[in-house]
Protein backbone atom coordinates (compact mmCIF):
# COMPACT_ATOMS: atom_id res chain seq x y z
CA UNK A 1 0.00 0.00 0.00
CA UNK A 2 1.19 3.59 -0.65
CA UNK A 3 0.57 7.13 -1.86
CA UNK A 4 -0.49 7.06 -5.63
CA UNK A 5 1.86 8.90 -7.95
CA UNK A 6 1.18 11.16 -11.03
CA UNK A 7 2.22 7.81 -13.05
CA UNK A 8 -0.44 5.94 -11.37
CA UNK A 9 -3.12 8.08 -12.61
CA UNK A 10 -4.00 6.28 -15.62
CA UNK A 11 -4.15 2.86 -13.92
CA UNK A 12 -6.34 4.32 -11.27
CA UNK A 13 -8.77 6.06 -13.73
CA UNK A 14 -9.03 2.78 -15.87
CA UNK A 15 -10.37 0.89 -12.23
CA UNK A 16 -12.70 4.04 -11.78
CA UNK A 17 -14.02 3.47 -15.18
CA UNK A 18 -14.54 -0.78 -14.73
CA UNK A 19 -16.16 -0.26 -11.38
CA UNK A 20 -18.35 2.51 -12.97
CA UNK A 21 -19.12 0.35 -15.62
CA UNK A 22 -19.85 -2.67 -13.56
CA UNK A 23 -21.82 -0.44 -11.06
CA UNK A 24 -19.82 -0.61 -8.59
CA UNK A 25 -19.33 2.92 -8.12
CA UNK A 26 -22.11 5.03 -7.78
CA UNK A 27 -20.83 8.69 -7.77
CA UNK A 28 -19.94 10.45 -10.72
CA UNK A 29 -16.49 9.60 -12.35
CA UNK A 30 -15.81 13.25 -12.90
CA UNK A 31 -16.06 14.08 -8.94
CA UNK A 32 -14.12 11.56 -8.37
CA UNK A 33 -10.99 11.90 -11.17
CA UNK A 34 -11.26 15.55 -9.80
CA UNK A 35 -9.95 14.80 -6.33
CA UNK A 36 -7.31 12.22 -7.94
CA UNK A 37 -3.85 12.76 -5.84
CA UNK A 38 -5.41 15.63 -4.24
CA UNK A 39 -2.75 16.04 -1.37
CA UNK A 40 -1.98 12.69 -1.45
CA UNK A 41 -5.26 11.23 0.06
CA UNK A 42 -5.24 8.53 -2.90
CA UNK A 43 -3.90 5.63 -1.87
CA UNK A 44 -3.05 2.46 -4.43
CA UNK A 45 -2.55 -1.24 -4.04
CA UNK A 46 0.26 -2.67 -6.32
CA UNK A 47 1.40 -6.23 -7.26
CA UNK A 48 5.08 -5.21 -8.97
CA UNK A 49 3.93 -2.82 -11.89
CA UNK A 50 0.32 -3.36 -11.61
CA UNK A 51 -2.44 -1.86 -9.69
CA UNK A 52 -4.87 -3.87 -8.24
CA UNK A 53 -6.83 -1.66 -6.11
CA UNK A 54 -7.63 2.18 -5.07
CA UNK A 55 -9.12 4.13 -2.90
CA UNK A 56 -9.46 8.15 -3.46
CA UNK A 57 -10.44 9.93 -0.34
CA UNK A 58 -10.53 14.05 0.40
CA UNK A 59 -10.34 15.91 3.80
CA UNK A 60 -13.05 18.31 4.83
CA UNK A 61 -11.86 19.98 8.23
CA UNK A 62 -11.38 17.24 10.76
CA UNK A 63 -13.77 15.00 8.35
CA UNK A 64 -12.18 12.56 6.02
CA UNK A 65 -14.26 11.17 3.20
CA UNK A 66 -13.76 8.19 1.02
CA UNK A 67 -15.03 8.95 -2.03
CA UNK A 68 -14.80 5.79 -3.68
CA UNK A 69 -12.76 2.25 -3.24
CA UNK A 70 -12.01 0.01 -6.21
CA UNK A 71 -10.36 -3.38 -6.28
CA UNK A 72 -9.93 -5.60 -9.44
CA UNK A 73 -12.22 -8.43 -9.50
CA UNK A 74 -9.52 -11.17 -9.66
CA UNK A 75 -8.27 -9.82 -6.47
CA UNK A 76 -11.96 -9.38 -4.16
CA UNK A 77 -11.80 -11.22 -1.04
CA UNK A 78 -8.27 -10.87 -0.25
CA UNK A 79 -8.48 -8.01 2.62
CA UNK A 80 -6.74 -5.88 -0.51
CA UNK A 81 -10.41 -3.28 0.31
CA UNK A 82 -9.40 -3.42 4.31
CA UNK A 83 -5.84 -2.88 3.61
CA UNK A 84 -6.93 0.33 1.69
CA UNK A 85 -8.92 1.36 4.25
CA UNK A 86 -6.31 1.37 7.07
CA UNK A 87 -3.60 3.10 5.11
CA UNK A 88 -6.04 5.88 3.89
CA UNK A 89 -7.36 5.92 7.36
CA UNK A 90 -3.51 6.38 8.83
CA UNK A 91 -2.76 9.48 6.50
CA UNK A 92 -6.19 11.06 7.10
CA UNK A 93 -6.07 10.54 11.02
CA UNK A 94 -2.50 12.18 10.66
CA UNK A 95 -3.66 15.27 8.63
CA UNK A 96 -6.11 16.39 11.17
CA UNK A 97 -9.24 14.61 10.72
CA UNK A 98 -11.51 13.72 13.93
CA UNK A 99 -13.39 11.62 12.26
CA UNK A 100 -13.53 9.21 8.83
CA UNK A 101 -16.99 8.90 6.50
CA UNK A 102 -17.63 6.36 3.44
CA UNK A 103 -21.10 6.78 1.32
CA UNK A 104 -20.95 2.88 -0.10
CA UNK A 105 -24.14 0.97 -1.25
CA UNK A 106 -24.70 -2.35 0.86
CA UNK A 107 -22.65 -5.42 -1.32
CA UNK A 108 -20.77 -3.23 -3.48
CA UNK A 109 -16.95 -2.85 -3.38
CA UNK A 110 -15.97 -1.71 -0.01
CA UNK A 111 -18.99 -2.58 2.17
CA UNK A 112 -17.59 -5.32 4.09
CA UNK A 113 -13.92 -3.92 4.46
CA UNK A 114 -15.55 -0.92 6.35
CA UNK A 115 -17.11 -2.97 8.84
CA UNK A 116 -14.29 -5.27 9.04
CA UNK A 117 -11.93 -1.76 9.85
CA UNK A 118 -14.95 -0.61 12.51
CA UNK A 119 -16.90 1.65 10.46
CA UNK A 120 -20.84 1.93 11.54
CA UNK A 121 -23.41 1.65 8.92
CA UNK A 122 -25.74 4.23 9.55
CA UNK A 123 -29.13 2.99 8.73
CA UNK A 124 -32.62 5.46 7.43
CA UNK A 125 -30.44 7.60 5.34
CA UNK A 126 -31.21 7.99 1.23
CA UNK A 127 -28.93 9.50 -1.02
CA UNK A 128 -30.53 12.20 -2.45
CA UNK A 129 -29.45 13.58 -6.05
CA UNK A 130 -30.39 15.11 -9.39
CA UNK A 131 -28.95 15.75 -12.68
CA UNK A 132 -29.54 18.16 -15.08
CA UNK A 133 -30.65 16.64 -17.98
CA UNK A 134 -30.32 19.63 -20.59
CA UNK A 135 -26.76 19.98 -22.10
CA UNK A 136 -24.40 23.25 -21.26
CA UNK A 137 -25.29 23.86 -25.17
CA UNK A 138 -29.00 24.12 -24.76
CA UNK A 139 -28.60 26.02 -21.94
CA UNK A 140 -26.75 28.32 -23.85
CA UNK A 141 -29.71 28.79 -26.02
CA UNK A 142 -31.87 29.14 -23.12
CA UNK A 143 -30.08 31.75 -21.70
CA UNK A 144 -30.29 33.96 -25.28
CA UNK A 145 -33.72 33.51 -25.72
CA UNK A 146 -34.60 34.43 -21.71
CA UNK A 147 -36.06 31.15 -21.68
CA UNK A 148 -36.70 29.22 -18.09
CA UNK A 149 -37.41 25.55 -16.47
CA UNK A 150 -40.83 25.68 -14.99
CA UNK A 151 -41.23 23.74 -11.97
CA UNK A 152 -43.00 20.49 -12.37
CA UNK A 153 -45.61 21.77 -9.34
CA UNK A 154 -46.89 24.65 -11.58
CA UNK A 155 -49.39 22.38 -13.37
CA UNK A 156 -50.52 21.20 -9.70
CA UNK A 157 -51.04 24.39 -8.85
CA UNK A 158 -52.95 26.05 -11.82
CA UNK A 159 -56.27 26.08 -10.02
CA UNK A 160 -57.75 28.37 -13.13
CA UNK A 161 -59.16 27.10 -16.40
CA UNK A 162 -60.81 23.49 -14.46
CA UNK A 163 -62.05 23.21 -18.55
CA UNK A 164 -59.10 23.81 -20.61
CA UNK A 165 -57.27 21.70 -17.89
CA UNK A 166 -59.24 18.84 -18.55
CA UNK A 167 -58.60 18.96 -22.78
CA UNK A 168 -54.94 19.71 -22.66
CA UNK A 169 -54.01 16.94 -19.95
CA UNK A 170 -56.53 14.07 -21.84
CA UNK A 171 -55.31 15.95 -25.68
CA UNK A 172 -51.55 17.13 -25.41
CA UNK A 173 -49.98 16.26 -22.08
CA UNK A 174 -51.05 12.61 -22.11
CA UNK A 175 -49.95 11.58 -26.04
CA UNK A 176 -46.60 13.22 -25.55
CA UNK A 177 -45.64 11.51 -21.89
CA UNK A 178 -47.35 8.16 -22.81
CA UNK A 179 -46.00 8.14 -26.40
CA UNK A 180 -45.60 4.35 -26.47
CA UNK A 181 -49.63 4.00 -25.38
CA UNK A 182 -50.47 6.46 -27.71
CA UNK A 183 -48.54 4.48 -30.77
CA UNK A 184 -50.51 1.89 -29.71
CA UNK A 185 -53.46 3.56 -30.87
CA UNK A 186 -52.42 5.30 -33.52
CA UNK A 187 -52.65 8.68 -31.64
CA UNK A 188 -49.56 11.12 -32.52
CA UNK A 189 -48.48 13.56 -30.19
CA UNK A 190 -49.46 16.55 -30.86
CA UNK A 191 -47.28 20.00 -31.50
CA UNK A 192 -48.75 23.02 -31.81
CA UNK A 193 -51.35 24.88 -30.06
CA UNK A 194 -53.46 28.03 -29.98
CA UNK A 195 -55.13 29.38 -27.68
CA UNK A 196 -57.48 32.45 -27.81
CA UNK A 197 -59.26 34.91 -25.49
CA UNK A 198 -59.56 38.14 -23.97
CA UNK A 199 -56.61 39.63 -22.44
CA UNK A 200 -55.59 38.64 -18.23
CA UNK A 201 -57.74 35.55 -18.71
CA UNK A 202 -54.31 33.57 -17.82
CA UNK A 203 -53.18 32.45 -21.32
CA UNK A 204 -49.64 32.58 -20.19
CA UNK A 205 -49.73 30.95 -17.48
CA UNK A 206 -51.54 28.15 -18.61
CA UNK A 207 -48.63 27.36 -20.89
CA UNK A 208 -46.30 27.64 -18.58
CA UNK A 209 -48.15 24.98 -16.57
CA UNK A 210 -47.91 22.74 -19.44
CA UNK A 211 -44.07 23.06 -19.55
CA UNK A 212 -43.99 22.27 -15.98
CA UNK A 213 -46.29 19.44 -16.42
CA UNK A 214 -43.95 17.99 -19.90
CA UNK A 215 -40.85 19.16 -18.15
CA UNK A 216 -39.55 20.75 -20.95
CA UNK A 217 -37.68 24.50 -20.95
CA UNK A 218 -40.66 27.20 -21.63
CA UNK A 219 -39.25 30.14 -24.20
CA UNK A 220 -41.07 32.42 -25.22
CA UNK A 221 -41.13 34.91 -28.29
CA UNK A 222 -41.73 38.27 -28.23
CA UNK A 223 -42.97 39.49 -31.52
CA UNK A 224 -41.96 42.87 -30.24
CA UNK A 225 -38.27 41.63 -30.39
CA UNK A 226 -38.41 40.20 -33.73
CA UNK A 227 -40.35 43.37 -35.00
CA UNK A 228 -37.44 45.44 -33.60
CA UNK A 229 -35.56 46.62 -36.80
CA UNK A 230 -39.18 47.02 -38.90
CA UNK A 231 -41.58 44.18 -40.60
CA UNK A 232 -39.21 43.81 -43.22
CA UNK A 233 -36.75 42.21 -41.32
CA UNK A 234 -39.41 40.36 -38.87
CA UNK A 235 -39.25 37.22 -41.17
CA UNK A 236 -36.17 36.76 -40.99
CA UNK A 237 -35.38 37.23 -37.37
CA UNK A 238 -38.54 34.68 -37.01
CA UNK A 239 -36.88 32.43 -39.00
CA UNK A 240 -33.63 32.42 -37.22
CA UNK A 241 -35.02 32.23 -34.52
CA UNK A 242 -36.80 28.81 -34.93
CA UNK A 243 -33.47 27.32 -36.06
CA UNK A 244 -32.00 27.94 -33.19
CA UNK A 245 -35.05 26.78 -30.68
CA UNK A 246 -35.42 23.51 -32.62
CA UNK A 247 -31.62 23.03 -31.98
CA UNK A 248 -32.92 22.37 -28.29
CA UNK A 249 -34.49 18.15 -27.88
CA UNK A 250 -37.21 19.09 -26.18
CA UNK A 251 -39.18 22.88 -25.90
CA UNK A 252 -42.36 24.54 -25.37
CA UNK A 253 -42.05 27.06 -27.94
CA UNK A 254 -44.68 30.07 -26.87
CA UNK A 255 -45.77 33.28 -28.67
CA UNK A 256 -48.22 35.89 -27.45
CA UNK A 257 -49.98 38.12 -29.11
CA UNK A 258 -49.04 35.95 -32.57
CA UNK A 259 -51.70 38.26 -34.16
CA UNK A 260 -48.71 41.09 -34.38
CA UNK A 261 -46.82 38.54 -36.59
CA UNK A 262 -49.75 36.70 -38.02
CA UNK A 263 -52.56 39.03 -39.21
CA UNK A 264 -54.62 38.28 -42.17
CA UNK A 265 -52.59 39.42 -45.29
CA UNK A 266 -55.48 40.67 -46.84
CA UNK A 267 -55.87 43.68 -44.18
CA UNK A 268 -52.24 43.68 -44.14
CA UNK A 269 -50.20 43.07 -47.28
CA UNK A 270 -46.85 44.17 -46.11
CA UNK A 271 -47.26 40.71 -43.48
CA UNK A 272 -47.15 38.04 -46.47
CA UNK A 273 -43.39 37.19 -45.59
CA UNK A 274 -43.78 36.91 -42.04
CA UNK A 275 -46.78 34.74 -42.18
CA UNK A 276 -45.47 32.96 -44.64
CA UNK A 277 -42.11 32.05 -42.02
CA UNK A 278 -44.64 31.03 -39.33
CA UNK A 279 -46.60 28.75 -41.60
CA UNK A 280 -43.29 27.32 -42.42
CA UNK A 281 -42.18 27.19 -38.70
CA UNK A 282 -45.52 25.13 -37.90
CA UNK A 283 -44.63 22.54 -40.51
CA UNK A 284 -40.70 22.31 -39.33
CA UNK A 285 -42.14 22.08 -35.79
CA UNK A 286 -44.59 19.46 -36.65
CA UNK A 287 -41.68 17.17 -38.82
CA UNK A 288 -39.29 17.74 -35.91
CA UNK A 289 -41.48 16.39 -33.13
CA UNK A 290 -40.70 16.91 -29.11
CA UNK A 291 -41.04 20.51 -29.13
CA UNK A 292 -44.66 22.18 -28.65
CA UNK A 293 -45.53 25.64 -30.16
CA UNK A 294 -48.28 27.36 -28.58
CA UNK A 295 -49.39 30.50 -30.24
CA UNK A 296 -52.36 32.55 -28.20
CA UNK A 297 -54.29 35.61 -29.06
CA UNK A 298 -56.59 38.18 -28.00
CA UNK A 299 -58.63 38.17 -31.09
CA UNK A 300 -58.37 35.28 -33.45
CA UNK A 301 -60.49 36.83 -35.39
CA UNK A 302 -57.64 39.16 -37.08
CA UNK A 303 -55.46 36.44 -37.91
CA UNK A 304 -54.79 35.21 -41.11
CA UNK A 305 -57.05 32.28 -42.24
CA UNK A 306 -54.07 29.88 -43.47
CA UNK A 307 -52.86 30.39 -39.82
CA UNK A 308 -56.17 28.62 -38.18
CA UNK A 309 -57.37 26.19 -40.80
CA UNK A 310 -57.37 22.80 -39.92
CA UNK A 311 -54.07 21.33 -40.37
CA UNK A 312 -52.05 24.04 -39.22
CA UNK A 313 -52.63 23.86 -35.38
CA UNK A 314 -54.08 20.14 -33.54
CA UNK A 315 -55.65 22.54 -30.74
CA UNK A 316 -57.37 25.71 -31.12
CA UNK A 317 -58.79 26.10 -27.50
CA UNK A 318 -61.38 29.26 -26.48
CA UNK A 319 -59.76 31.06 -23.23
CA UNK A 320 -62.45 32.88 -21.36
CA UNK A 321 -63.42 33.97 -17.27
CA UNK A 322 -63.10 31.25 -15.35
CA UNK A 323 -66.09 29.07 -14.81
CA UNK A 324 -67.84 29.01 -10.79
CA UNK A 325 -65.14 26.09 -10.16
CA UNK A 326 -61.64 27.60 -11.23
CA UNK A 327 -63.27 30.84 -9.02
CA UNK A 328 -63.96 28.94 -6.09
CA UNK A 329 -60.26 27.34 -6.20
CA UNK A 330 -58.43 30.62 -7.24
CA UNK A 331 -60.26 32.71 -4.84
CA UNK A 332 -60.00 30.00 -1.94
CA UNK A 333 -55.97 29.92 -2.45
CA UNK A 334 -55.55 33.84 -2.66
CA UNK A 335 -57.48 33.80 0.31
CA UNK A 336 -55.97 31.49 2.47
CA UNK A 337 -53.18 32.88 1.84
CA UNK A 338 -53.38 36.22 3.85
CA UNK A 339 -53.50 36.20 7.56
CA UNK A 340 -56.23 38.13 8.42
CA UNK A 341 -58.57 36.96 5.94
CA UNK A 342 -62.13 35.46 7.45
CA UNK A 343 -63.80 35.36 4.22
CA UNK A 344 -65.33 32.06 2.77
CA UNK A 345 -64.14 32.10 -0.79
CA UNK A 346 -67.23 29.81 -1.56
CA UNK A 347 -69.53 33.40 -0.65
CA UNK A 348 -68.15 35.06 -3.35
CA UNK A 349 -68.77 32.56 -6.22
CA UNK A 350 -71.40 34.39 -8.00
CA UNK A 351 -70.66 37.68 -7.51
CA UNK A 352 -67.53 37.22 -9.12
CA UNK A 353 -69.05 35.69 -12.21
CA UNK A 354 -67.16 37.41 -15.74
CA UNK A 355 -63.89 38.29 -13.60
CA UNK A 356 -61.04 37.06 -15.21
CA UNK A 357 -58.03 35.62 -12.99
CA UNK A 358 -56.64 39.11 -13.00
CA UNK A 359 -59.52 40.97 -11.68
CA UNK A 360 -59.71 38.37 -8.81
CA UNK A 361 -56.46 38.85 -7.84
CA UNK A 362 -56.90 42.90 -8.32
CA UNK A 363 -59.90 42.84 -5.63
CA UNK A 364 -58.35 40.80 -2.88
CA UNK A 365 -54.93 42.55 -2.67
CA UNK A 366 -57.68 45.90 -2.42
CA UNK A 367 -59.39 44.55 -0.14
CA UNK A 368 -56.28 43.21 1.70
CA UNK A 369 -55.16 47.15 1.78
CA UNK A 370 -58.14 48.27 2.90
CA UNK A 371 -57.62 45.90 6.08
CA UNK A 372 -54.17 46.87 6.36
CA UNK A 373 -54.42 50.53 6.25
CA UNK A 374 -57.54 49.94 8.82
CA UNK A 375 -54.86 48.46 11.15
CA UNK A 376 -52.16 51.11 11.00
CA UNK A 377 -54.99 53.53 11.70
CA UNK A 378 -54.87 51.56 15.05
CA UNK A 379 -58.54 50.06 14.59
CA UNK A 380 -58.93 47.11 16.15
CA UNK A 381 -59.10 43.77 15.06
CA UNK A 382 -58.88 44.78 11.56
CA UNK A 383 -58.83 42.17 9.19
CA UNK A 384 -59.91 41.21 5.46
CA UNK A 385 -63.54 40.41 6.52
CA UNK A 386 -66.94 39.82 3.62
CA UNK A 387 -67.74 43.13 3.89
CA UNK A 388 -64.46 44.66 2.70
CA UNK A 389 -63.62 41.58 0.02
CA UNK A 390 -67.28 43.07 -1.10
CA UNK A 391 -66.77 46.43 -1.38
CA UNK A 392 -63.61 45.74 -3.51
CA UNK A 393 -65.42 43.29 -5.87
CA UNK A 394 -67.86 46.16 -6.73
CA UNK A 395 -65.33 48.47 -7.21
CA UNK A 396 -63.27 46.16 -9.31
CA UNK A 397 -63.82 46.74 -13.17
CA UNK A 398 -63.84 43.56 -15.28
CA UNK A 399 -61.42 43.47 -17.66
CA UNK A 400 -63.78 41.89 -20.28
CA UNK A 401 -66.64 44.21 -20.73
CA UNK A 402 -70.25 42.29 -21.73
CA UNK A 403 -69.70 43.33 -25.02
CA UNK A 404 -66.03 41.80 -25.15
CA UNK A 405 -67.53 38.36 -23.60
CA UNK A 406 -70.60 38.23 -25.84
CA UNK A 407 -67.81 38.31 -29.03
CA UNK A 408 -65.38 35.85 -27.12
CA UNK A 409 -68.21 33.48 -27.25
CA UNK A 410 -69.24 33.77 -30.49
CA UNK A 411 -65.38 33.19 -31.73
CA UNK A 412 -65.38 30.64 -29.60
CA UNK A 413 -68.48 28.76 -31.22
CA UNK A 414 -67.10 29.52 -34.45
CA UNK A 415 -63.03 28.51 -34.12
CA UNK A 416 -62.66 26.35 -31.19
CA UNK A 417 -61.23 22.64 -32.72
CA UNK A 418 -60.26 20.20 -29.77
Amino acid sequence: MRAASRDDLPQVIRLLEAARASQDLHLDLADVVADLGADDLTVVAAVENDLVGALVGRLEGETGRILAIVVAPEWRDRRVGASLIEYAESRLFGRGARKVTALIADGRVGSLSLAERGFEAIRGLALYEKAETIEPSAMSVLHRWGGELVPLERWDEFSGLRAQREVVDERVLAPLLESDLAERFGVIPPTTMLLFGPPGTGKTSFAKAVAGRLGWPFVEILPSKLGAEGLAMMADELHNAFEELLSLEHAVIFIDEVDDIASSRAERPESQAVVNELLKAVVRIREAGGRLLVCATNSIGSLDPAVVRPGRFDLVLPVGPPDSEARAALLGGMLESIQSSVVDAADFVEETEGLTPADLASAVQRAASDAFGAARRGEPDAQLDAARFRRAIRATVPTISADALAAFHREADRFQRI
